[in-house]
């Protein structure tokens, strides 16, 4: 058929249609008016849905460390694999106090869906600035000592998050399948961390170890309070005080510990290679993906404050070999290889 007499067709046909509606309507309006809200319902129930807005995610830390950023990509992936469509925005807060107070008005300026801090010092700024957004934080170390929340599992307020609480019954577990001699556990504390022991008191004497704690006014009490201890504990743990470890207090308790032959359970792997005999550490990328759920949980509609804090699901054995040589302690094979890292 030439393409004029298709015109021609086609001009036909379109009229003819034109004019069967116009018939129809003049005989039976009603029944197109029916048509009509058909074809309208049909085309709403068929459109293709238009693009869910992102949601917008502010991402803050005060440093670039390896772990931290492991836990940003942890974070990102769960979000990422979810569907989610999420802008994030990631921020350095620096030292300086100008520029500090610049990254934190520009955060709160943007009103984020969603805040992410990377370890306690952002944790810290962005909570006490920002109070009607939903934060969580991620590889944050004792968030109730550090007054970031009341309870693990009943947070306030509009801040949650993924910690770095290794769960006390695991520290002391490992601590005596370890050192299998272990029939009690010294451990140096400031107020600080009062509420701590408190509950590592009860832990223990499930466990069968007697914890024996002393409370320290300063970082000066140490030397004398650690010699005391030595005569009446099989091993010394370290938790994470402020007060206690500082870099010259840190080197002579890991000197006091080997030349007295004590177990020393150290708080990272910088205190193993430097001559603790074992730490237990988090799987930063995890704990970021456990941020990630919370965020997913948030962005579904519910609040920071009936999320409970998570503690860690995946953790890391580091050991010192040399260590254990020096206080004559044979530590089984089958640690040995499960261990992320073994110093000699």
């Amino acid at each position: 058929m030439k393409p004029r007499i298709v015109k021609q067709v086609m001009r036909k046909s379109y009229t003819t249609g034109i004019r069967k509606i116009s018939s129809t309507f003049k005989k039976s309006p009603r029944t197109v008016k029916h048509l009509i809200l058909f074809i309208i319902f049909f085309i709403f129930l068929f459109a293709p849905e238009s693009p869910a807005k992102s949601k917008q995610i502010i991402i803050a830390k005060t440093e670039d460390f390896t772990s931290y950023l492991r836990a940003i990509k942890g974070f990102k992936q769960i979000i990422n694999q979810s569907g989610e469509a999420a802008d994030f925005i990631e921020y350095t807060i620096p030292e300086d106090p100008q520029g500090k107070d610049k990254i934190l008005g520009e955060i709160k300026a943007k009103k984020p869906d969603l805040i992410l801090t990377i370890g306690s010092k952002s944790t810290e700024l962005v909570s006490k600035y920002i109070k009607d957004t939903p934060i969580i934080f991620s590889a944050v170390l004792n968030p109730v000592v550090s007054g970031f929340v009341s309870d693990m599992n009943s947070p306030e307020g509009n801040l949650t998050g993924a910690s770095l609480d290794v769960p006390l019954k695991i520290q002391l577990e490992k601590f005596k399948l370890i050192v299998p001699h272990l029939k009690s556990v010294g451990v140096v504390y400031t107020s600080e961390t009062e509420s701590l022991i408190k509950e590592a008191q009860s832990v223990s004497k499930n466990l069968g170890i007697e914890l024996i704690a002393r409370l320290i006014q300063s970082e000066k009490e140490i030397p004398s309070t650690l010699e005391k201890l030595k005569n009446e504990v099989d091993g010394i743990w370290a938790v994470a005080d402020p007060l206690i470890f500082t870099p010259q207090s840190t080197q002579f308790i890991l000197l006091f510990t080997l030349r007295n032959g004590l177990p020393l359970m150290g708080l990272t792997p910088s205190f193993v290679q430097a001559g603790a005999l074992f730490t237990l550490v988090p799987d930063y990328k995890d704990v970021g993906k456990q941020a990630g759920e919370m965020a997913l949980e948030i962005i579904s509609g519910r609040e920071p404050r009936y999320i409970p804090v998570s503690v860690p699901r995946v953790i890391y054995l580091y050991l010192n070999y040399n260590t254990a040589q020096q206080i004559n302690l044979k530590i089984p094979a089958d640690l040995i290889e499960v261990a992320k890292e073994v110093y000699r």
